[in-house]
């Protein structure tokens, strides 16, 4: 949501609130529309450029839109108007698993086809197809990252925005999982809520060294958090002498792992979520079978790796 260069940030948002058309032939009631979690997010920019792509392929128009907050009642008014425009399928992510359950049974009785994408919502009935990255599988390799880097002793601290979101859960569950069962050298010392902003990540860094100055390990669980937490090991004094293992592989936290600031980016391939969401939402509007659910791959990325052209598509975009 994870989420989350200001320039580029602003710009991106500009373009993924915008209407974003193709004229490939879709013609009316053809249409298919993206509601991101959070539209200045480069993981959201980059699975809108998979949908959007992957829609003028197949003859569907194609519309974006989203907040620029993690803010249920904005997401519950873009899906609102989404609703309104009777779109032919959609994909969304749910910034919350409750309380966006009645705007889309609301679309989907508009006569919507829904592809759940990301995030989920705790009615796993609602949307005809699940997409998202295996989180918990990402949590896992977020561990056996970590370890490498330490040794495999330690004291590690976590971040996340919030202890609500489905994803982040998912990926620290995952995380202490693995720790607890093959690495019992590594201790977690917290789990911290610090908001979906940079800032509150960079500030919440200072706090933990504090509280537990043993600290020799930091996981940040999406990409807001990971981008702020450089910038607290810098004020605190000891860039590079804590680990940082992050979840998210947008610009700006693949420059902070190239200056050394960051560790290692857990990716996801938010492009290829884009993509087989919009091809399972094809496949219900002609009544042929869906794929559901599905779970995409990620990517543990180092210094080493960072330009492998293999692992290219796992690298975000700022705009398509």
């Amino acid at each position: 949501m994870r989420r989350r260069y200001l320039s580029a940030a602003v710009l991106s948002l500009a373009v993924l609130t915008a209407a974003c058309s193709s004229s490939a032939g879709g013609g009316s009631g053809t249409s298919i529309a993206f509601v991101a979690g959070k539209t200045g997010d480069p993981f959201y920019i980059t699975m809108k450029c998979g949908a959007s792509a992957e829609a003028k392929k197949l003859g569907f128009s194609f519309t974006a839109t989203g907040s620029a907050n993690w803010s249920v009642p904005e997401q519950v008014s873009s899906v609102n108007s989404v609703t309104a425009g009777r779109p032919s399928g959609v994909l969304i992510s749910p910034v919350d698993p409750n309380s966006l359950a009645t705007p889309v049974k609301t679309l989907q009785s508009a006569g919507a086809k829904v592809a759940i994408v990301d995030t989920s919502l705790t009615d796993t009935s609602l949307g005809v197809t699940h997409i998202s990255s295996d989180n918990a599988q990402g949590g896992t390799r977020a561990a056996d990252t970590m370890a490498q880097l330490l040794g495999g002793t330690g004291e590690i601290a976590v971040l996340t925005p919030d202890l609500t979101t489905t994803t982040t859960n998912s990926r620290i569950d995952g995380f202490k999982q693995q720790l607890a069962a093959k690495y019992p050298g590594l201790k977690v010392d917290d789990v911290r809520q610090v908001g979906d902003t940079a800032q509150g990540a960079a500030s919440a860094v200072g706090d933990e060294l504090a509280a537990h100055p043993g600290i020799t390990g930091i996981f940040t669980a999406n990409s807001q958090t990971g981008e702020g937490v450089a910038t607290g090991l810098k004020n605190a004094g000891r860039q590079g002498k804590v680990k940082v293992v992050s979840f998210d592989a947008g610009p700006q936290q693949v420059q902070a792992l190239e200056s050394g600031a960051v560790d290692a980016l857990i990716s996801q391939d938010p492009y290829g979520i884009g993509q087989q969401a919009v091809d399972q939402l094809a496949n219900a509007i002609g009544k042929k079978p869906v794929t559901d659910p599905i779970r995409t791959n990620l990517a543990s990325i180092t210094r080493d790796n960072l330009h492998d052209p293999n692992l290219a598509h796992f690298l975000y975009r700022a705009d398509c």
